[in-house]
This record gives structure tokens, C-alpha cells and sequence, in this order.
């Protein structure tokens, strides 16, 4: 039988995380992601291992930690984090797996990410979006309001409210008068 790593044949990068948040073992995917193949990427940080960053995901993204987060409750979980990769914006969808040991306890989670942007129908780069209204430019020359260039390549629909920090500067006024 051919001698190889059963976690290398795996094509979406995947690492394998410690209470630590060390990586204690990672996939060729996962090295390439990075553009460190030739990197020994533990024992780093899970964090500076895949966004190159000091700071975790719970620091950098308000709580978006998936790992954290399957450490603390014993369930998988999975964030969408937003990062720049080289000359281009990506949207990755990460998942992190708990593992755990003879007692039940949660010893390593296995962490992967799925670049998610093409089948969100996003571009890759730079968009030119208005500094005036906010309108996108399409390739076809057309401006399009952000609420139709989204629903274009991602089939969300929206909704229209208004958010508590807009509410209070719009609406001071009408918020400590008193109701007649």
C-alpha cells in the first residue's frame, strides 16, 4: 500500500486545533490556502496560522469564533468570516468539529474552510461602488442599488428597517417626549 497522509487527500483545507487554539496538524489544502506549503504551521496560533493575524476571531470578528464556540458548548459550529487573501476578498464559511476524548471532554476540534464566494455568486476584487448613493457597478456598465446587486448574484431578498443607532439620531426628539 502507498505510503501517504489520509488528511492531505482532503482538498477542502482543514487544521486541527488544540485547547490552545494551536494547530497541532494541518492538510496540504490548508498550507497551500496560506501560501506556506513549505511552513511547519504548528505550533501556531490557529489565528495567525490561517489569516496571519495576532489577534483571534473572537477579538477580530466581535465572537465569530467557530472553535471557541465547539470548545465551550461540545457541538459543531460554523461562523462566516470575511478576509482578504493576497489581491482579493473572499467569503469563507468555517466549521469546526469537536473530538473528544475517552471521558467526553472535547480535546482537539477539527476546523475547516470552504471558500464560499463563488457560490454565493460573488466577485473576486475590487467592486466600484458609488461614493454618493452606494449604487454597484456592474460589467455590463449598468449602476444598480447594493439591494439589487446582492439579490442578483446571491438570490437574497431584502427587508427594509431601521437600525437602533439610526432610530436614535433620527428620532431623538420623539424619544424622552412624552406621549399625549
Amino acid at each position: 500500500m502507498e505510503d501517504f497522509k489520509l488528511i492531505d487527500q482532503i482538498q477542502t483545507a482543514v487544521a486541527v486545533i488544540d485547547k490552545n487554539m494551536t494547530v497541532i496538524e494541518s492538510n496540504e489544502a490548508f498550507k497551500q490556502r496560506n501560501n506556506k506549503q513549505s511552513l511547519n504551521l504548528s505550533p501556531l496560533k490557529c489565528y495567525t496560522a490561517a489569516y496571519n493575524s495576532a489577534e483571534s476571531c473572537e477579538i477580530k470578528s466581535e465572537g465569530s469564533c467557530p472553535v471557541t464556540e465547539s470548545f465551550k458548548t461540545k457541538k459543531m459550529s460554523s461562523a462566516v468570516h470575511h478576509v482578504w487573501v493576497e489581491d482579493h476578498a473572499i467569503v469563507e464559511e468555517i466549521t469546526a468539529t469537536p473530538v473528544f476524548d475517552d471521558k467526553g471532554n472535547v480535546k482537539y476540534v477539527i476546523e475547516e474552510f470552504r471558500d464560499i464566494t463563488k457560490l454565493l455568486g460573488l466577485k473576486k476584487g475590487i467592486i466600484s461602488i458609488c461614493s454618493y448613493c452606494r449604487k454597484i457597478h456592474e460589467d455590463d456598465g449598468r449602476w444598480v442599488t447594493f439591494e439589487a446587486y446582492l439579490q442578483k448574484h446571491t438570490g437574497a431578498n431584502f427587508s427594509h428597517g431601521i437600525c437602533e443607532e439610526c432610530n436614535d439620531s433620527l428620532f431623538s426628539e420623539y424619544k424622552n417626549s412624552d406621549s399625549h
